[in-house]
């Protein structure tokens, strides 16, 4: 009885989380009672807005989104950008760190030619917002950012380009993004490249050649919304003799413990190895023993871990619904799109034909890669350059992201070095070196 009514619970509240009435009727309240109050400060405003975004990224229609992005746009001459308290809506934040998960891309060559910088993440955003001097920034080198949500609703992505006053150009964590930064914001120049599609292929050297002794891998962090107990429950009707492997680390105050009860709860612990925290290389060593790589997330950003797979040549299997940006690569030669009911079936028979895929090959000649993606932001940023009369005489060093941001020929970060401190002196910015 203890388990049944655990497993209700998990499901109750799953269904809750994603049901689109549900949603609905959260984002229409959020709405509702942000509206009767008016904004007496920055503080207080940035606090509706902070709540509004919640109620955007919750809207499961167009028309909601819209309606509650118009009571955004209400509350932004109440706020003074350079005044918001950040540390309130970014748990951590630390307004003297060094930015991180940020990289240099080209240097600044002249007054008539910019530099580039690379910045991930609403905290890092926030950090640069404090800069000494964002405008001699702003003047100097162009922004290209990668976002934190999809929906990108945030206090962040709304009063950052109010202090930033040049363009920026943004990367993508699903398709819809193309049409929501350029509404939060008319300076955002949505770029088509997803934050998944800088993956080093040279990682896995060995990817099409290893033997596939893992039957099933999940990497997904601890977090409820990895949904591990879609997994356990399709689990008990999967062949006992599969080698299955799950990687994670803990999230959001779920740790290990916490998916192991819930395989208990499911009556199949014990049928899988679960590792915590496994360094990156190894992790890619993995991923090229893995017949088939699952993703049972509803709802994330554009998941690095799927284009990872591929480059590995393992399929992958996520759900045909799942509002994930990289949901874009999966076709017949990727993997496969799951549907929810009779999901044991469908891993059974995915599992059985996963050597007739070709995920590596298609990655490589679609140029997915961290290779082809510079090349197609560096095409961007110079036709950019180049409509506004400015000069382009140097391309951008490509970017990898190995799990952060790294060039991928080590010569660039050599190369680029003094602009690191270059920026610092000129507007006050401090981007660490990448590790």
């Amino acid at each position: 009885m203890r388990a049944l009514l655990g497993k209700l619970r998990i499901h109750a509240e799953d269904l809750l989380r994603y049901h689109p009435a549900v949603r609905s009727a959260l984002a229409a309240s959020i709405l509702l009672k942000s509206r009767p109050a008016p904004a007496a400060n920055t503080a207080d405003a940035a606090r509706l807005v902070h709540r509004l975004c919640q109620a955007a990224r919750l809207a499961p229609s167009q028309a909601a989104m819209l309606r509650t992005e118009a009571a955004i746009e209400r509350l932004l001459p109440a706020i003074d950008p350079a005044a918001v308290p950040w540390s309130e809506f970014l748990p951590g934040f630390d307004k003297a760190a060094a930015v991180q998960k940020a990289i240099v891309l080209k240097r600044r060559v002249s007054e008539r030619e910019k530099g580039v910088v690379f910045v991930s993440f609403d905290n890092q955003m926030a950090r640069l917002a404090r800069a000494a001097n964002l405008r001699e920034f702003a003047r100097r080198y162009t922004l290209v950012l990668a976002p934190s949500w999809s929906p990108p609703h945030s206090v962040v992505s709304y009063l950052f380009p109010r202090l930033y006053r040049a363009p920026i150009f943004c990367l993508l964590s699903n398709l819809s993004d193309l049409h929501a930064f350029p509404r939060i914001d008319g300076q955002y120049i949505p770029v088509p490249l997803y934050a998944s599609n800088w993956v080093d292929a040279r990682l896995y050297p060995q990817a099409g050649e290893r033997a596939k002794d893992i039957d099933i891998l999940m990497v997904a962090n601890f977090g409820k919304f990895k949904r591990h107990f879609v997994f356990f429950s399709a689990l008990r009707d999967l062949p006992r003799e599969y080698k299955i492997l799950l990687v994670g680390q803990d999230e959001a105050g779920r740790t290990r413990e916490s998916i192991l009860r819930e395989a208990a709860l499911y009556g199949v612990a014990g049928r899988f190895e679960l590792r915590q925290d496994v360094p990156y290389d190894e992790l890619q060593s993995i991923m090229t023993r893995a017949k088939v790589s699952l993703v049972l997330s509803r709802r994330e950003g554009s998941c690095v871990v799927a284009v990872e797979s591929l480059f590995a040549n393992t399929p992958v299997g996520l759900f045909e619904d799942a509002a994930i940006g990289s949901r874009v690569f999966i076709n017949p030669q990727t993997g496969r799109l799951l549907r929810h009911r009779n999901l044991a079936a469908q891993i059974r028979e995915f599992v059985a034909t996963a050597a007739q895929y070709q995920p590596r090959a298609w990655a490589i000649e679609n140029g997915i890669d961290c290779v082809g993606s510079s090349r197609t932001l560096n095409a961007i940023l110079k036709q950019h350059a180049l409509a506004r009369g400015e000069e382009w005489t140097e391309e951008i060093a490509t970017l990898c992201w190995r799990p952060d941001p790294q060039y991928y020929d080590p010569q660039d970060g050599e190369r680029l070095r003094p602009s690191y401190a270059e920026i610092e002196a000129a507007s006050g910015v401090r981007i660490a070196l990448p590790r």
